[in-house]
C-alpha cells in the first residue's frame, strides 16, 4: 500500500475530514504504511503527499478531505442515519424487526438508480460517464459498510469475519484475474462478499444461490439478507459474464456450537461436498479452528485423511488470533484447487511473523514463496501422519547452531523425574496460608531464575492432598508452557510446594545438568522456536508434557555450565551512570546530618556555657578550679546534675564530641570511598578466620564448607568489622561472661551461598527492622550509635548484589545465640 492509498483508506473509514497529525497517528498505529528508514510517518509528510494528489484530496478548514470517494461516505452516512433512527423506533420489538430495517435499507440501495447514485459532485467534466462501470462498485462498498456497522451495533455476539481475513480472501489472485462464481456455506451473513467483489475491480462476480442450500442459517431473514447481497453483487457487474467462470466454494463450519446442533454432521456435509461434488467447483476455501489440523480425535484424523486423499489440497494457512470478531479461536484456512492436482501443498504460518501486515500473507500465498520458518512447499509423501499444522513443515527445529563443547540432548534424556500439576477436586481446600503454597502458571516469573514465593499465594494443607507424591515437589525446575513460550524457575531445596494445573516440574540428573542452567536454556530463542513448533490449541497454544520431552537443548560440561551462569549474572553488574544526586546519596547526606546533629548541639551548648564562665572569672580576677561548675547551681540540683556541669567534665565532654565528630567523618569517608567493587577471588572461610584473629576477647566458631567467590576484599573487611563492632558495642555491652560469635557458611544454589552471623549478646528489641537499620543505621532511638554501621553494611551488600535478612526464632532464649543475621551473596 502506498502512502496516498493509506491516507485514502483512513479518510474513508473515518467518514469525515481529519487533521494531518490524526491521519499520521492512525497510519502508524495500524501500520498501513512503513517508511524505508523505519521512522514513523509525520504530519508534514501527510500534508505534502495530500498536496501532490489534488485529484484525491482537498482542504476543508485546515483538515484533509476526500474528493472523489465522498460519494461512498455520504451515501453510507445517509443510510446509517436512517437505520439508526428506525432501529431506535422499534428497539423493543426484537431481532426480526431490527433485521427487517436492514433488509429494507439494502433493498432501497439495490433499487436506487446507478446514474442517480453517482450524482455529479466531481470537479472533472464527464466523470460520471467515464467511470460509469465503477459506480456499482461504490454501491457495493456502501452496502458492505452499512451491514458491517449494523451488525456490530445490533448483535455483539454474531460470528463475523475480521477485515484482515476478508482482505486475505479478497487478495487471492484468481479473484482478480477471472470471472467468478461463488458458493457459500456459512452460518452467518454473506455481506463480506460485497467487499471482495468491490476490491477486485477488474473481475466479475456472481453468487450461485441456486446451488447454495444455506446449510447453517436457521432464520428466513438471514437468507433474505444473503439473497439481497447476491443481487447487489450480480448487478454490480456490467461486463459480460463468461460461461466458463471460476467457481469458488467458501466453507465456514459453525464455530458457536449448541446442544441442539450436530456440528459434526454439518462438517460431514462439507466433507461430502468437497469429496464428491468437486466437479461443481474449481476452487474451495475451508476455514476451521487451528486445533483440528493436528488433533488426535478420531473424527478429526479421519477428516484430514479424506482431505489429503482427495489430492486437491493446495494451500494451508495458519492465522493469528482475532480473524473472527467476538471470538478468540485461532483459525486456519485450507485452499483446494480441483483443476491442478500437482501432489504438493503450500504451508504458510501467518500466526506470528506476518500478523501485522496481511498484504505479506497475500503476496506470499499467491507467489508460493519460500520464507524461512514461515512458508514452504511440501509433497504429499512428506506429510506427517496426516498432520496439517503449518508449523510442522515451515519451522526447521533441527536448524540449531550447536556451540563448541556443547551436545544436543532431548529434555527427556536428561530427566531423573517429572511431574505435572492437576486441578484439585475440592477448591475450598485452597486458601492463603495453607501448609504448602500452590504454584500456578501466573506465579512463575519469566524474568526470575529462582522462584520467589509470595505471601498471598494460595496454599493447601497436608491432609487435604490425596496423592502426595503426585502433587508435592521441592528443588528442581518448575515451568509453564503457554502461548508458544516457556517460563521456568528453580525451586528452593528446603521448601515443598504443591503443583497447580498446567504446571510442569522437572528434576534433572545433577551429574548432567544444573537446574539453573536448564531453566535458563529453556528460554533461549532456539528453544522457543521448538516450542512454537510443538504447541497446539485452538484458543490458547500450549505445550504438552509429551512434546516437552522432545525439545532439544544444548548442554556443555558442568564446569562450563557454572561459568556461563556466572558470566550471565555478572554481565548485569554495571555501574550506574549520570551526574545527578541519587537516592542513595541523599540517604547518606541525611544520615550524616542526623549523626552530626547530637555532638554539634552538645558542643555548641558547652562552648556557650564555658564562654560565660570564663568571662565572669576574668572580670572578677578569680582563680579556676577543676571541680567548679561553669553554670549557676540551684538548691534543687542533685550531686549528679552538679557533677555534669563541672569544668573538668565539660572539657572532657567537649573533647569526646570532637572525637565523635572525627569518627563520624572517618565513617563518612569510608562510605564515599565505597565505589564499584574491585573484585578478586576470596576463600571465605580463611578470610573469616583472619578477621576473627583480630578480636582475641571474643570467641569465634566458624563452620561450613569453604566457598570461593568474587568480592572486594577491602569492602568485605569493612562489612564484617561493622557486624562485629555492633555486637561488641550493643550486644556485649553488659560484660557477657563468654561473648561468642558464630559464623556459618551455608550452600544455597549454584550461583550463590549464605553466611549466618549469630551472637549470644542481648536480643534485639521487637521494633528493630532490617529495613530501617540499613537505611538509617539504626531503628531504635534509645541506642542510635553513630548511625553508619547499618548504612555501610547495606551499601556494601548492594554493591555486591547481596541480601540480608533478620532471622526471628521463637527458640531465642533457649538457643545459645540470641541474634542471627543471614547474608546471601553471589559466588
Amino acid at each position: 500500500m502506498t502512502l496516498h492509498e493509506a491516507i485514502e483508506q483512513v479518510l474513508q473509514n473515518a467518514e469525515k475530514p481529519l487533521f494531518s497529525k490524526d491521519i499520521a497517528d492512525i497510519i502508524n498505529n495500524q501500520k498501513l504504511y512503513i517508511r524505508k528508514d523505519g521512522l514513523p510517518v509525520s504530519a508534514s509528510q501527510i500534508t505534502t503527499r495530500a498536496n501532490n494528489y489534488s485529484k484525491l484530496f482537498t482542504r476543508e478548514t485546515g483538515k484533509i478531505k476526500l474528493v472523489k470517494d465522498d460519494i461512498v461516505s455520504l451515501k453510507f452516512q445517509h443510510y446509517r442515519n436512517k437505520l439508526a433512527h428506525e432501529s431506535n423506533a422499534i428497539r423493543t420489538y426484537g431481532r426480526a424487526n431490527k433485521i427487517d430495517v436492514l433488509v429494507h435499507a439494502l433493498e432501497e440501495l439495490l433499487n436506487e438508480d446507478n446514474y442517480q447514485f453517482a450524482y455529479n459532485t466531481f470537479s472533472e467534466p464527464n466523470f460520471k460517464y467515464a467511470d460509469r462501470n465503477n459506480q456499482p462498485r461504490e454501491k457495493l462498498l456502501v452496502a458492505y459498510k452499512l451491514c458491517d456497522w449494523f451488525f456490530k451495533q445490533s448483535n455483539k455476539h454474531s460470528l463475523r469475519l475480521n477485515d484482515k481475513l476478508i482482505s486475505v480472501i479478497s487478495g487471492f489472485s484468481w479473484f482478480s484475474e477471472n470471472d467468478n462464481a461463488i458458493e457459500t456455506y456459512f452460518e452467518g451473513y454473506n455481506d463480506f462478499l460485497l467487499k471482495i467483489a468491490a476490491d477486485n475491480k477488474g473481475a466479475t462476480f456472481s453468487i450461485k444461490s441456486e446451488h447454495n442450500p444455506n446449510l447453517f442459517n436457521d432464520f428466513e431473514y438471514d437468507n433474505q439478507i444473503n439473497r439481497i447481497v447476491s443481487k447487489l453483487i450480480d448487478r454490480g457487474n456490467f461486463a459480460y459474464m463468461m460461461s466458463q467462470a471460476t467457481t469458488t466454494g467458501i466453507f465456514i463450519p459453525p464455530f458457536s456450537r449448541s446442544a441442539a446442533r450436530n456440528s459434526r454432521g454439518e462438517f460431514d456435509q462439507i466433507l461430502s461436498k468437497l469429496q464428491n461434488n468437486h466437479n461443481d467447483l474449481d476452487k474451495a476455501i475451508l476455514i476451521v479452528p487451528s486445533g483440528v489440523l493436528s488433533s488426535q480425535v478420531p473424527f478429526n484424523k479421519g477428516a484430514r485423511e479424506l482431505i489429503i486423499n482427495s489430492g486437491a489440497l493446495d494451500t494451508v494457512i495458519a492465522f493469528p488470533n482475532g480473524m473472527f470478531e467476538n471470538t478468540a479461536i485461532n483459525i486456519s484456512m485450507l485452499i483446494f484447487d480441483f483443476n491442478n492436482r500437482d501432489n504438493q501443498v503450500f504451508f504458510l504460518d501467518a500466526s506470528n511473523i506476518l500478523k501485522d501486515d496481511m498484504s505479506k500473507v497475500i503476496k506470499t500465498m499467491n507467489n508460493k514463496r519460500y520464507v524461512r520458518d514461515v512458508s514452504r512447499t511440501v509433497t504429499y509423501q512428506d506429510l506427517f501422519h496426516y498432520d496439517l499444522n503449518p508449523k510442522r513443515y515451515v519451522i526447521d527445529i533441527d536448524d540449531i547452531d550447536v556451540k563448541s563443547g556443547h551436545k544436543l540432548y532431548h529434555v527427556g534424556q536428561l530427566l531423573e523425574q517429572r511431574k505435572f500439576g492437576a486441578r484439585f477436586r475440592n477448591k475450598n481446600s485452597l486458601y492463603v496460608g495453607g501448609e504448602y503454597k500452590l504454584i500456578k502458571t501466573g506465579d512463575i516469573d519469566k524474568n526470575g531464575l529462582y522462584f520467589e514465593p509470595k505471601d498471598n499465594m494460595l496454599g493447601i494443607d497436608h491432609d487435604e492432598i490425596q496423592n502426595i507424591d503426585k502433587h508435592l515437589v521441592k528443588g528442581g525446575v518448575v515451568l509453564s508452557a503457554f502461548n508458544k513460550k516457556i517460563k521456568a524457575s528453580v525451586l528452593p531445596n528446603d521448601i515443598s510446594f504443591a503443583l497447580g494445573q498446567n504446571v510442569y516440574w522437572l528434576k534433572f540428573y545433577d551429574n548432567e545438568v544444573l537446574d539453573e542452567y536448564a531453566a535458563r536454556e529453556l528460554t533461549q530463542p532456539y528453544v522457543t522456536k521448538q516450542v512454537e513448533y510443538y504447541s497446539k490449541g485452538a484458543t490458547i497454544a500450549r505445550l504438552s508434557i509429551r512434546d516437552l520431552m522432545e525439545i532439544q537443548i544444548q548442554v556443555p560440561s558442568l564446569e562450563e555450565q557454572k561459568n556461563i551462569l556466572f558470566k550471565e549474572f555478572r554481565k548485569s553488574e554495571k555501574p550506574s551512570q549520570g551526574e545527578s544526586i541519587t537516592s542513595q546519596e541523599q540517604d547518606f547526606i541525611k544520615t550524616l546530618k542526623h549523626t552530626l546533629k547530637q555532638p554539634l548541639s552538645g558542643l555548641g551548648n558547652d562552648f556557650s556555657s564555658l564562654k560565660s564562665f570564663l568571662n565572669k572569672k576574668i572580670k572578677a580576677k578569680n582563680t579556676i578550679e577543676n571541680n567548679e561548675t561553669i553554670v549557676p547551681i540551684f538548691d534543687t540540683d542533685t550531686p549528679e546534675q552538679i557533677e555534669i556541669h563541672t569544668l573538668k567534665n565539660t572539657l572532657e565532654r567537649m573533647e569526646r564530641a570532637v572525637t565523635d565528630m572525627d569518627y563520624i567523618l572517618e565513617q563518612a569517608i569510608k562510605i564515599i570511598s565505597i565505589s564499584e567493587p574491585i573484585k578478586e577471588s576470596i576463600q571465605l572461610k580463611k578470610f573469616l578466620q583472619n578477621i576473627a584473629s583480630e578480636y582475641p576477647q571474643i570467641q569465634f566458631k566458624i563452620t561450613g564448607r569453604e566457598v570461593e567467590f568474587l568480592a572486594d576484599r577491602k569492602q568485605l573487611r569493612i562489612l564484617m568489622h561493622n557486624f562485629i563492632s555492633n555486637a561488641v558495642k550493643h550486644g556485649f555491652k553488659n560484660n557477657i561472661e563468654e561473648p561468642t560469635i558464630w559464623l556459618e557458611i551455608k550452600p544455597k544454589d549454584t550461583i550463590s551461598f549464605q553466611l549466618s552471623i549469630r551472637n549470644n549478646g542481648l536480643g534485639l528489641p521487637p521494633e528493630f527492622t532490617v529495613q530501617d537499620f540499613l537505611a538509617k543505621g539504626s531503628s531504635i532511638r534509645s541506642d542510635v550509635g553513630s548511625g553508619f554501621g547499618g548504612f555501610l553494611i547495606g551499601l556494601i551488600l548492594k554493591k555486591h548484589r547481596g541480601k540480608i535478612e533478620l532471622i526471628k526464632n521463637e527458640g531465642f532464649g533457649i538457643l545459645p545465640h540470641n541474634v542471627e543475621f543471614l547474608i546471601t551473596l553471589p559466588k
